[in-house]
């Protein structure tokens, strides 16, 4: 059985380097064989939105469509992403429009090791 990660991500792609550290934990945590959950919270829900057209920084959008594709389980705050007026059928393929409750408690229940990168 793998061990479990899950990682909090409450800045947003373009506030600072955050949501590059979460993938590049991410991608690194999947090759060492680690099951990974990623969950979106406050301006971490932005990690998700389709269509992030960035020129000068990576595309966590892509990124992280490619880690949902090896497995990593992504979910955002439905709260926080009403709020930012982010709806369904807005968020990237692999990734959800989830629940503290539902999503995040579950996660955190499930996991060896939980990071939260905030400012």
């Amino acid at each position: 059985m793998s061990k479990v990660l899950t990682i909090q991500i409450r800045s947003g792609t373009m506030m600072n380097m955050d949501a590059n550290v979460m993938v590049k934990i991410a991608r690194v945590a999947v090759e060492k064989g680690y099951r990974v959950n990623i969950f979106g919270y406050g301006e971490g829900i932005m990690t998700i939105k389709e269509g992030q057209d960035p020129k000068r920084f990576p595309n966590i959008g892509n990124i992280l469509k490619d880690l949902a594709k090896k497995g990593v389980t992504i979910a955002v705050c439905e709260t926080c992403s009403a709020a930012r007026g982010v709806k369904r059928g807005e968020e990237i393929v692999g990734s959800k429009i989830g629940s503290l409750t539902n999503d995040l408690s579950k996660f955190v229940a499930e996991s060896d090791r939980m990071i939260t990168l905030a400012r």
